[in-house]
């Protein structure tokens, strides 16, 4: 069966953000290795968050978030970030009465490169940085309590860490219900990936009703690209060649060398079978001046192993970054989507098991924040959670509340 170009959120909104996913230097293997990861929470195979959205033909400028205060702290968050000339800082206020002022935070001299006055709760300030350079600022009330920060502008770009090499596991039934991932590639490059549609070869892992045979469809804008059933009837010896060829010989890959722009990944069960798979993408060529973008999953979730479980790896750079995560169920009906789910709930796990944020209601906390984001969910029931992460192994899980089961869409964005 073809599949053509499919957005994950159905035929309505795309979103378009500056999230960039590079490799690093951990073995490709550890993305395959859920007792690694997971083994605490029984999670199998790292998570992947892929999503699709509007093509691009070069990177947009970033607009990099740094929280004023959060949560009474007297602090700015994160203190120190680098950017690229061109990008903009958006300092979001969560607490009353402090400023940003550009200049000297130790006498607490302002220099006039920007700043703002005393303000109080619900503001924001952005400035466009046009130049390479040091920026130093401070909060002029609480200088003298460590509210300090600074953005370097420079060409290497932001010092926060990325992710990468991500991948999304759930039950994939036929429908609507198969499983849908995509991804954009920015920049002005080609890209080499490998996308791989997992089924037998998580037994070995636990997992209990996998997806027999699965199958996987590449598309662009323009429609299908390539497909492929078992990974050895072809590219073999180019698959073999990246190190990470599936483990079994009825699972499928693709390697391709994509333009940039927007493509999803269509894994569904040959002949119209159904069971747990994952999807993974794979970025095998990092030097190239392009990046992988915005990422998300949709398909259908279910219950107990069955929950849409995504995972990602934070590397690349030292720096923490500034992610928010969202489980997206109702709205999906204003894009035809039929068999939602009704009230989807979203745990955020560290490497370890443990928990970091959960959220059920967007609005029941960080309601300020994710407003700021520009893209708070559109239903209230939706879910949503914003966090500061060092660089490691996470994993999302997406579930639905009291048990409850339908189609959803996960998604991952970088702030910074």
């Amino acid at each position: 069966m073809q599949h053509d170009y499919v957005n994950p959120f159905g035929t309505g909104r795309t979103t378009i953000m500056k999230t960039i996913i590079h490799k690093f230097d951990f073995p490709l293997t550890t993305l395959s290795s859920g007792k690694r990861l997971f083994d605490s929470r029984k999670l199998v195979a790292v998570a992947l968050l892929i999503i699709a959205a509007l093509a691009m033909s070069t990177a947009p400028a970033a607009i990099v978030t740094v929280r004023v205060a959060p949560e009474g702290e007297h602090v700015f968050l994160p203190a120190n970030i680098s950017i690229d000339p061109g990008d903009t800082v958006r300092w979001v206020w969560e607490g009353p009465k402090h400023t940003v002022t550009s200049g000297d935070p130790v006498t607490g001299n302002p220099d006039g490169k920007f700043g703002t006055g005393l303000e109080s709760t619900g503001f924001e300030f952005s400035f466009t940085f046009p130049n390479a350079g040091t920026y130093p600022y401070f909060c002029g009330p609480h200088r003298e309590m460590g509210m300090v920060g600074k953005v370097t502008v420079g060409s290497s770009g932001s010092s926060a860490a990325q992710p990468l090499n991500v991948s999304t596991r759930l039950r994939v039934q036929t429908g609507e219900g198969a499983m849908i991932g995509g991804f954009i590639i920015t920049g002005n490059a080609p890209k080499k990936v490998i996308i791989r549609a997992i089924g037998p070869s998580l037994e070995a892992a636990g997992i209990s009703g996998v997806l027999a045979n699965p199958t996987v469809q590449l598309n662009g804008s323009g429609g299908a690209i390539a497909s492929n059933d078992d990974w050895k009837s072809n590219q073999q010896a180019e698959i073999q060649a990246t190190g990470i060829p599936p483990s079994n010989d009825l699972e499928s890959a693709i390697v391709a060398t994509l333009s940039p722009g927007a493509y999803t990944a269509v894994v569904a069960g040959k002949n119209q079978t159904t069971g747990v798979g994952l999807v993974e993408v794979y970025d095998l060529n990092q030097p190239a001046d392009s990046k992988l973008a915005n990422i998300s999953t949709r398909g259908a979730v279910g219950t107990g192993s069955n929950v849409m479980i995504g995972g990602f790896i934070l590397g690349n750079k030292n720096g923490a970054a500034n992610v928010i995560l969202r489980a997206i169920g109702p709205s999906l009906i204003q894009s035809g989507i039929s068999g939602v789910l009704g009230d989807p709930t979203l745990e955020l796990r560290d490497g370890n098991g443990a928990l970091v944020r959960g959220n059920d209601n967007w609005k029941e906390s960080q309601q300020a924040q994710i407003e700021a984001t520009g893209i708070a969910p559109d239903n209230d029931l939706e879910s949503a959670l914003i966090a500061q992460l060092a660089p490691g192994a996470y994993t999302a899980i997406l579930a639905g509340k009291n048990g409850t089961t339908g189609v959803a869409l996960v998604e991952l964005y970088q702030l910074q």
